[in-house]
Parts: structure tokens; sequence; C-alpha cells
């Protein structure tokens, strides 16, 4: 390009005049001359003096660089001409920016100014100010770091100083827009930030979020409309919840254009950490003095890192802790607000969060919400599967949309339908669940059946009370008594009479062989609960309240601290049912509104639990059975499919020896007939 050879030329010609011919610049410029500018040098005299041969050279490079006069019309002089423009760069500023610009940009002017430095004759700094023509002390201060060249992101540091003799480069993306055929400044901003692809989803899809999601779109809406500085919101949660989409979601609603920052470099690959600095800077500068522009940091995990991308240290501190201030200072001060994104935020530096105008956490959206996500899903990819089928895979896995998404997508191209899609689903719960199938979502086989509860209160009463519109929400229930005496199908009952959504957890889903893993394990679920306003069950209670009088290690202490601490404050209905109530912290006593004992089946309630599970009248023999539960019938009507048995004598017999089996029923000791 012309740009580039005229200035070359004068740069050639300007450091010969300063130099004379015994300098190792006479050794490096005429090879330069020859090699890169394709021009016949006259040649070196063997012996001294060679003054005469060295004027010669500078009226050469002088006279070739007099060719170029108007090198306006170059791609690249008229964007950097542009981008000066819009970032209001000074002379020095402008003429910094295109050295640095045509060296990335040109082979044979990085040769020429490497050649040069690398002569020791002439310093970076020195060489800038011979570019320009300005003094090296102009120069260094148009270099540092609060001045606008860094500030604004046109410059970066060298990505290796220890191999590169200049300090500073431009960023690709920046150089890959300054060879751009653009007609204006709307263009070449559009080539450096793409707007973000339309949402797929809508806001309905994020009602789980509740009034965070209000408030985040509050927010954005009041520092767009007030230009605030140092606006930046945080979403964080595990892949797949729909971060980035939340976003593109929260930008339509606002009516505002959102930009991603840093996602590729000019060739579609990963860009490094300096690139992706260097972007942020750059967009927050570009879109400044806008009032309709939103930036969008996705996966910034590897923004903090040690450089090397390894992941390990993410947002842990780092021994360079100017850049750590540096970036601070850019989340203080940055004019466009940013929406950050990130999978978790365990290892984030503190100063980093504190400096979160506002934070919200993505989950994996509710039975009713995941239902519509993904009949939308199966709509678009056009997989096929029966409404019904799909609501009821939707209810049963509470997986993220995104992966869903790519489950449809292989079972489409597998051509295998529903029984692929589900084979992929579960082998995606594996592996975001460490490599063990997760717990299904318990679904009862039937509905609730109140004739075969056997609980020492009216829970019918309980139920109509808890029902009413004006009903307090902050209630709590310890449900005790043997196994499959329905504790957990009454409290999933309770919830559906109460309109709320289901969170369930195991004593295995909570505690952890990390120290501290089950308290923050606790803390996320009953976090969630409220979020989502759902009754939270704990099934296995007295694993997570055992008595603390017996406890051998601090953990099993601050394990029980943690859940009283939450059972407390807790502002939503939750329930803790248990085989085992004497082994529960006394402290519990007073965090439960109600205490209910469900007990064995009744002589009465025996009949009504054959018909209701086998259809057919019940035996003479069945009252003299004792310690039956609900989930005795159950367990053996299953077993009965199985065999294809409906022989009365037959299930009389598989009854008695789910009473048989019981721990505490009476055997007889010997050989019996």
């Amino acid at each position: 390009m012309a740009l580039e050879k005229k200035l070359a030329l004068e740069l050639v010609a300007t450091i010969a005049e300063r130099f004379g011919p015994a300098s190792g610049i006479s050794h490096v410029l005429p090879r330069w001359i020859e090699s890169c500018a394709d021009i016949e040098c006259p040649p070196r005299p063997k012996n001294p003096p060679a003054q005469g041969w060295w004027e010669q050279v500078r009226r050469l490079a002088r006279k070739q660089a007099d060719r170029y006069e108007d090198c306006s019309g170059d791609t690249a002089y008229i964007n950097i001409t542009r981008l000066s423009s819009h970032f209001g760069l000074s002379d020095l500023e402008t003429q910094i920016f295109t050295l640095f610009a045509l060296r990335k940009l040109s082979d044979n002017f990085e040769n020429l100014v490497d050649a040069i430095v690398n002569t020791g004759e002439v310093t970076p700094v020195g060489l800038v100010a011979q570019f320009s023509g300005s003094s090296e002390a102009e120069v260094r201060a148009a270099l540092r770091a609060t001045a606008p060249l860094q500030t604004l992101g046109v410059l970066q540091e060298a990505r290796r100083p220890e191999l590169d003799r200049m300090p500073f480069e431009v960023g690709e993306r920046l150089c890959h827009a300054i060879q751009s055929d653009v007609e204006s400044m709307e263009e070449l901003i559009a080539l450096l930030f793409p707007r973000a692809p339309s949402p797929e989803a809508e806001w309905q899809d994020f009602k789980m979020l509740g009034p965070q999601a209000e408030l985040a779109r509050s927010l954005l809406r009041h520092a767009m409309k007030s230009g605030t500085s140092g606006i930046n919101i945080l979403l964080y949660g595990v892949p797949g919840t729909g971060k980035t989409e939340f976003c593109k979601v929260l930008a339509r609603e606002l009516g505002a254009d959102l930009r991603a920052v840093g996602e590729t470099d000019e060739h579609g690959s990963e860009p490094s950490r300096g690139d992706r600095m260097s972007e942020l800077r750059l967009a927050s500068r570009m879109f400044a003095k806008r009032r309709d522009t939103v930036l969008l940091f996705d996966e910034m995990e590897d923004l903090l890192g040690d450089g090397a991308g390894s992941g390990i240290f993410l947002f842990r501190p780092r021994s360079r802790s100017g850049s750590k201030v540096h970036f601070n200072r850019i989340l203080e001060t940055n004019p466009v607000p940013v929406l950050w994104t990130t999978n978790s935020i365990d290892d984030c530096d503190p100063a980093f969060l504190r400096r979160m105008t506002f934070s919200l956490e993505m989950r994996p959206p509710t039975g009713e919400i995941r239902s519509r996500i993904w009949q939308r899903l199966d709509q678009r990819i056009a997989l096929g599967i029966d409404t019904g089928t799909l609501r009821e895979m939707a209810e049963a896995n509470p997986l993220p949309p995104a992966l869903v998404a790519d489950a449809m997508r292989v079972a489409r191209l597998c051509e295998g339908g529903v029984e692929v899609f589900s084979q992929v689903l579960e082998a995606a719960a594996r592996v975001t669940n460490g490599g063990v199938a997760p717990a299904r979502q318990a679904r009862p086989d039937r509905p609730w059946e109140p004739e075969l509860a056997q609980a020492d209160c009216d829970l019918g009463r309980i139920e109509a009370l808890v029902s009413k519109p004006d009903a307090p929400r902050r209630l709590s229930f310890c449900l005790e008594g043997p196994p499959g005496t329905g504790k957990s199908a009454w409290a999933r009952h309770l919830a559906g009479v109460m309109r709320l959504p289901v969170i369930e957890k195991r004593a295995s889903d909570l505690l952890s062989m990390w120290l501290g893993g089950s308290e923050q394990n606790i803390a996320r679920a009953f976090a969630s609960a409220r979020a989502e306003g759902a009754m939270l069950i704990f099934d296995e209670a007295d694993s997570l309240l055992s008595d603390r009088r017996g406890a051998r290690q601090s953990w099993e202490v601050t394990q029980v601290n943690e859940m009283l601490t939450w059972m407390e404050s807790h502002p939503l209905p939750f329930v803790c049912t248990t085989n085992f109530v004497e082994r529960l912290d006394p402290a519990t006593q007073r965090r439960f509104t109600f205490r209910v004992r469900f007990d064995w089946l009744t002589r009465q309630q025996l009949p009504h639990a054959w018909a209701s599970h086998f259809g057919m009248p019940a035996p003479q023999d069945l009252g003299r059975l004792n310690h039956l539960t609900p989930g005795d019938f159950a367990n053996v009507a299953r077993r009965m499919q199985v065999l294809g048995q409906d022989d009365p004598d037959e299930i009389l017999e598989q009854l008695r020896r789910e009473c048989d089996a019981k721990q505490g029923t009476s055997r007889p000791i010997g050989f019996g007939r």
C-alpha cells in the first residue's frame, strides 16, 4: 500500500539524516531499501571516506518517498484518520497509532523498524520520536498507561515483550478493520464490534429469576438514560443456563444495541487476554457518547487468568498486581454499561466482585417454564416429539436449555426421535453431574390418597389453612415416621395445594467431601428455593441435622449450624423428612411450625389400601398383618405387575414378607413349618 511505502521511506530518510556512514544504521538501511523497497542503492565504497555515498543514499530515500505525494485515498490512511477523529487523538497520538499499525500490517515496515532498533543506536522511543517529528519526552508522555492511546485500547502491551523490542502493538481486530474497505465510521464500528444475534428466548423464560431480572432491567434502563459510568452487571451460573441469551433478551426489552466484545480475533480464533482487554477499552470509548448501547463480555473467567490459558488460577490474586489495579479502574470508569458472564464465581477476586453494580445468579428454569422452553426448542429444531411426552421429560430433567437443544439436534441428525433424544440427555446429565447419573425429580406413581395416611394430626385442616391466599408462607414441617408412610408424598402434595414448585434435596445432594462444601450446598439450596418461590423438601434430614452433642469433627457442628441458621430465616415453606427423629439435634424443636408423625396403616385402612392397589376385595387374613405402609402396597403392586401375578394368596404372601423384613418386627426362633 502507498501509505506504508511512503512512510517507510520517509523514516529511512529521517534516520539517515541523523546518522553518518560509520554507524550501524548505514549498514541496515541500504539493505532494507534494496530487499524490501526493491530499489537499487549505489554500491558502498570499500575504502572510506564514504560520506558522498551516504549522501546519495539519503537523497535516494527522500526522492523515492516524494513519489508518493498523496496517500489520502489509501484505505489504511482513511480508516486511521476516521478512528483518530472519532477518539479525538492529537496529531502526535495519530502518528504513533499509524507507526504501530503499519508495523503490524506490513512485513516490510516491521522489518525496517526492527532493523533500526536492533542496531542499538536508536531506542523504540527515539524511533517513534523520529517518525513523528516530536521530542522523546512528548512521546513518553503519549505512551503512558494513563494517556489516551492505552486507555482507549488503541495500543496494547506486546504479547512477548522479552522477544519484541517494541513495547506496544495494535490489536489484531483493529488492524483488520484498518485494512477494510468501508464507507463510513458506522460500518467500521460494526466491523469491529458486531451486534449480538437476536435472542431466541422470551422474557417469560426467565420468570424464575423473579424481581432480580426486573431490577437488572431497571438498572440498565436508568444507566443508559443518565449515562452513568461504572455500571457492571454480573451474570453467573453453570454452563447452559442461558446467561448469554438473557443478555440478548434484556437488551431487546430495552431497545438497546448489544455489542459483543472479545469473542474472537479477526481470524475467528481464540483471542489472547491482551486482545480482550484492548477490545474492552476500545469498545468502551468507542460507544462512550451513545445512550443506546450495552456491551457483552461473555465467558470472562479467562480475563484475570495467568495469561497462559490454563484456567487453573482464574480470578485468584495474580503476581502482577498492576494488571489487577488497572482492570479495577476500568470497571470503575467504563462509560458504557457492561454485561459480564461467567460459569462460576468461586475463585473470583473479592475486589472484582465488589465493583459489580449488580450480580444475578442464573439457574436452570423450573418445571413449567422448562416445559415451555423445551416445546419451543422442539418447534425450532423440528424433532417432532409428542407434547405430552416432552412435558413429562421436561419436568423430570432439570437440565439447562442449551444442553437440551444440543440433544435435540443430535437426535434429529441421527433420525432417532425421542429414544435418541432421551439417551443423549442422560449422557449430558451424567457429564454435568461429575460422571454420575443425577437422581431424577421424584414423580409419584399415583395421586395422593388421604385415606391411606395415618398421621397424628388433621392433614386436611392444615391443607385448608395454608391454601388460603392470605395464609403465611413462613412455615416449616418436620415429618417423621417409618419409611413408606407417605411423608415425602404428602410434602409434594402440600406444595401442589399451596401452588408452589418443589425443590427436593437428598442428603447425598448436599453432603460434600470438601471442607465447607456441605455448608455451601445447603446455602445454595435455600437461596434457590427463595429465588424461585419454591417449597424446599429435605429428605433424610437426620443426616443434615444430627445431634451436635455426639459430633466428633468440627465440620459436623458447622454443618448443623448452617442448616439451623437458614431454617430460622427462610421466608418460604420447607419440609424435613426423617425416619429417625430421635437423632435430630434438640435445637430443631423450635425451628418447625408443625411436627407430624406418619405411622403404620391401621387395620381399618388395610382393605382400602388393598382395593386401591390391586382392584379387588381384600382377603380376611389381611387384617392379621401389621407394620404395613402405603409404600409396601405400592412396592408389592409393582412386583406383581412385573411377575404377571394377580393371585390374592400370592399378593398376601408378598405383603407378609414385607412385614417380616421390617426392623424390630418379632420373628420366631428356629425352624418354622
